[in-house]
């Protein structure tokens, strides 16, 4: 009777056992200290030899010599036990005994019995984390409290499945992963006893492939044997196992460093006609580029050879392909991204397709709207940014070196929220100009816009919106009705007020105020000029024509011209009383136009004319003014 090889060569005793040293040692000392436990819990990935260590203590308390901590395998209680037939070592597959009932009836009601031959009766239930919540329930009083000759070993891959009111009762072991030292050395003691002819190449890739599973290594050494009728080469490995072979990784990398989209597409294409699995090659992808992180992190070194797996002179290519991608965060990136195709590989019923477009994100930043992605685009722009801003190699000539600069800003991706007219220097402005520190800022600086006529208009306009952010409230109530352009020397900037405005001119003038709006133009567009204010009458000759600003608050209130005076319908002649007069001199007490926005105000004071007059308040004042209207007593 032939039996596949990783039965053949299934360990017969603790010392055959690969790579689980801490558990072999911990069981070996409790049976020679006779200090068994009633139950065990065997955790760990597929092929790791959880079942196979099971049986082992099963033999180490069942042998002709029990109890011992070396079975020697050979005698019939041994053999029975390697075989499945022992009368006293149950193994049952908890993946086809889910159900209560099956629990009840195989373990509950058989546990009392004593064992037949041996001390014990051992009960071997493996894919434990199968059973049903209420199989569970019902083993538990019996794993907690067993008869005296009664083991339980626990065996499960999906250790997070076990309910913990059994794993605390049980003495819990995890079963590690095999190194690819371990599989490759135990795999080449079994090519050397079949007679295999094999290659370090295919044994290394072989191990590589079994991630960690002896069973699997085991599995792929027999298939690659067969298919070479004895010899195992890499060739034959790569074949049957589907690797993509490492030029192909680093070529297909580099595409990806070099954004080369179309390439991308056209080497999937060739890849995908030789029926290589995508899912293998997207593992194969991340582990390269996983090597790759590791080569840029680490650099060159003994460290970045041993966690890669390779020599010093291997290790080179990692290190240059790495450089080209510029920074580790973009490899990260790539992972995670390559970790989302790998999820969505099991669901996706166009494999290539995924692919496709995990490369164009890989490729473009602008297709993949992540996080990561945007970062990975404004690494881009902070690359480009220092060139754009440099400075030039002689500050000679001011107006080439402002070129320049609005010329780097451009390509940067710095754009200019609204056009600015032609520039209108002054030779007092272009002495200044002389010094780079003056006319042209850093870029951590304010930006530069040179004062014209037309962007004057715009800078007066947006000091309202700081103002309203400073929550100066006031300062943007009197904006209404201003208007701002350049002086004779074109440095300063004259506001003109409407001729009412009075108190807003006193305001503005005002020491605190006037050097808070000088450090908000400043801020806007990197000058302090000088402020000027003036009333709508008292304009300076030697100004240049005004320019008409767009209105930064609400409209000013025309002036009134009727000059027939009006009296109100609730007027004492017979006491006096303050009468409301225009602000234009010489006209006449109360004079409103019907479509004065004022009058609504007029009426609510002559409603009050009765009362005793009562000094007004600084926010009257600031009203009133805004509206055009003063008060004098009779």
């Amino acid at each position: 009777m032939s039996f596949s090889l990783y039965r053949k060569y299934r360990p017969e005793t603790f010392a055959d056992v690969v790579g689980q040293e801490h558990i072999e040692t911990t069981l070996r000392h409790a049976v020679s200290s006779g200090k068994v436990s009633h139950a065990y819990l065997f955790c760990g990935p597929r092929g790791t030899g959880k079942t196979t260590t099971a049986r082992l203590l099963a033999k180490a308390l069942l042998c002709e010599q029990a109890p011992t901590d070396h079975p020697d395998g050979t005698c019939e209680q041994c053999r029975e036990i390697a075989e499945g037939i022992h009368p006293d070592v149950f193994e049952l597959d908890a993946a086809s005994r889910t159900g209560v009932e099956n629990v009840r009836e195989e373990i509950i009601g058989r546990v009392q019995y004593a064992p037949s031959r041996g001390a014990y009766k051992i009960y071997i239930i493996d894919e434990v984390h199968m059973l049903s919540g209420g199989a569970f329930n019902a083993l538990l009083k019996t794993l907690e409290e067993p008869p005296g000759h009664v083991i339980f070993i626990l065996c499960t891959t999906e250790a997070h499945k076990v309910p913990p009111t059994i794993q605390t009762r049980c003495q819990r072991f995890d079963f590690h992963r095999l190194s690819t030292t371990e599989i490759t050395g135990h795999l080449r003691v079994i090519a050397e006893k079949e007679g295999f002819e094999v290659s370090e190449e295919a044994l290394d890739l072989i191990a590589r492939r079994a991630a960690g599973g002896m069973r699997d290594a085991i599995g792929s050494l027999e298939q690659i044997a067969v298919f070479g009728a004895g010899t195992v080469s890499f060739e034959a490995a790569q074949s049957i196992l589907g690797e993509v072979a490492v030029e192909e990784l680093f070529s297909l990398a580099d595409l990806l460093a070099d954004r080369d989209i179309a390439a991308c597409f056209a080497w999937v294409a060739s890849f995908t006609q030789g029926g290589t699995d995508i899912a293998q090659l997207v593992r194969d992808l991340t582990t390269h580029i996983r090597n790759l992180a590791v080569a840029s992190a680490v650099g060159k070194g003994l460290a970045a050879c041993e966690l890669i797996g390779v020599g010093e002179g291997g290790l080179v290519p990692y290190v240059e392909q790495a450089a080209r991608f510029g920074s580790a965060d973009r490899l990260i990136h790539a992972l995670l991204v390559l970790g989302d195709l790998s999820s969505e590989l099991r669901t996706s019923a166009h494999a290539r397709l995924a692919l496709e477009i995990a490369l164009a994100r890989l490729t473009r930043p602008a297709a993949d709207l992540t996080l990561e992605s945007l970062a990975d685009r404004v690494a881009v722009l902070e690359q480009v940014a220092p060139s754009a801003f440099a400075s030039p190699a002689s500050p000679a000539s001011p107006a080439a070196h402002a070129e320049e600069t609005q010329t780097g800003i451009a390509q940067a991706g710095i754009a200019q929220t609204e056009a600015i007219g032609p520039k209108v220097v002054s030779p007092a402005a272009m002495s200044e100009a002389a010094m780079p520190e003056a006319v042209l800022p850093t870029p951590a600086s304010t930006p530069s816009i040179p004062l014209t006529p037309q962007s004057v208009e715009r800078l007066w306009g947006e000091l309202v919106p700081r103002l309203n952010q400073m929550k100066k409230l006031r300062l943007a109530t009197l904006f209404g009705g201003s208007h701002a352009r350049l002086d004779a020397s074109g440095e300063g900037l004259v506001v003109e007020l409407p001729s009412d405005a009075g108190f807003a001119k006193s305001t503005f003038e005002n020491p605190e105020n006037k050097t808070l709006l000088t450090t908000l133009l400043f801020e806007i567009s990197g000058s302090k000029p000088s402020l000027t204010f003036v009333l709508a009458n008292a304009t300076p000759a030697s100004a240049s024509p005004p320019v008409t600003a767009k209105s930064a608050a609400m409209p000013a209130a025309p002036p009134t011209t009727t000059p027939a005076p009006t009296t109100s319908a609730t007027a004492k002649p017979t006491t006096p009383a303050p009468t409301a007069t225009s602000a234009s001199p010489g006209a006449s007490p109360l004079s409103v136009a019907p479509s004065d926005p004022s009058a609504s105000v007029a009426a609510a004071l002559d409603a009050t004319e009765a009362q005793s007059p009562a000094p007004l308040t600084e926010q009257d004042s600031i009203l009133f003014e805004t509206f055009g209207i003063t008060f004098e007593q009779d």
